[in-house]
C-alpha cells in the first residue's frame, strides 16, 4: 500500500531539508550549540567588545544605519542636539497635519522637550503608557484615532534598518503600531552594527536576568508593507505607511 499523500510530501520535505544541510539521513543525536552554553562571565566579555567596537566605529555605524534605512524608505533625519530633535519632530507633526498625536513615556522624553516643541507649533502630545492608569481599551482608541505616533527605541540595527521596541515600564506598544505615521527618536548610543550584536546584547540580559526576558521584541524596519494575490505592493495598511527615523548626534 502506498503512503499517504501527507506523508509522501512530508517525507520529501525533509530528503531536500537533509540535502541542503549536507546530510544523507535524520540525525542519530542532539546537535551541540556551544554559542548557546556560553557562560555569563564569556557572555559578559562577549558583549563588552561588541560595545567596544561599535563605539569605536560609532560615526561610520551611524552613516550605515542612515543608508540602509533610506534604502528601506525610512525618512532619516540626522540632527546633533536634543534640541534640534525636538525641534525636528515638531515640524514633521505640522508638515503631516498631524491635529492628533500620542507618544510613549519613555525617559528619552524627559530629556528632549518634544512637548514644549509641538506646543510652539500649537500641537500637543496625548501619553500613552503600558501599565499606567488608562484601561486597555482607551489606548486601542487614542492609538487608532491619532494622526501621529512618537517613540523612542532600545535598538536599532544599522545592517537591516531596524528599530526594535521591547516591552518595558512606560512603554505602549500600540503607540508605534496603530497611527498613520510614525517618528522614532534614536540616540548615537542606541545605534548597533548587526543582528548578531543585538542577540548577543539580549542574551546577556536573559543570562543576567535569570531566564526572564521581554514578552515581546518589535522590529520596525521601514513603513508597512503588503501585497495581495495579484502582488500589487500596498503601503500601509497593516500600520504605519509614514516613518520617521530622527537620529541624534
Amino acid at each position: 500500500m502506498a503512503p499517504p499523500v501527507e506523508h509522501a510530501n512530508k517525507g520529501a520535505f525533509l530528503e531536500r531539508v537533509r540535502g541542503a544541510l549536507g546530510r544523507s539521513g535524520p540525525l542519530t543525536q542532539t546537535p551541540d550549540h556551544p554559542s548557546l552554553k556560553a557562560t555569563l562571565p564569556r557572555q559578559q566579555e562577549k558583549v563588552r567588545t561588541i560595545i567596544a567596537k561599535n563605539e569605536a566605529r560609532r560615526s561610520d555605524i551611524m552613516s550605515k544605519l542612515a543608508e540602509t534605512a533610506e534604502a528601506a524608505s525610512w525618512q532619516v533625519h540626522r540632527v546633533n542636539t536634543i534640541d534640534g530633535a525636538a525641534a525636528t519632530v515638531a515640524e514633521i507633526a505640522s508638515v503631516a497635519g498631524g491635529r492628533s498625536v500620542v507618544r510613549t513615556a519613555e525617559d528619552i522624553f524627559k530629556r528632549i522637550d518634544i512637548d514644549g516643541a509641538l506646543r510652539r507649533r500649537n500641537l500637543s502630545a496625548t501619553v500613552l503608557a503600558s501599565g499606567g492608569r488608562r484601561h486597555r481599551g482607551d489606548l486601542k482608541r487614542l492609538a487608532f484615532s491619532a494622526d501621529i505616533g512618537i517613540a523612542g527605541v532600545s535598538y536599532a540595527v544599522a545592517e537591516t534598518a531596524s528599530c526594535v521596541v521591547t516591552a518595558r515600564k512606560g512603554v505602549a506598544r500600540i503607540a508605534t503600531l496603530a497611527p498613520p505615521v510614525l517618528v522614532l527618536l534614536v540616540e548615537a548610543e542606541q545605534v548597533i552594527e548587526t543582528l548578531d550584536d543585538f542577540f548577543a546584547l539580549t542574551r546577556l540580559t536573559f543570562q543576567q536576568g535569570r531566564g526572564r526576558t521581554p514578552n515581546y521584541f518589535n522590529f520596525i524596519s521601514g513603513p508597512s508593507r503588503t501585497a495581495d494575490i495579484e502582488q500589487t505592493l500596498t503601503i500601509g495598511v497593516h500600520g504605519p505607511g509614514e516613518v520617521h527615523m530622527v537620529l541624534i548626534g
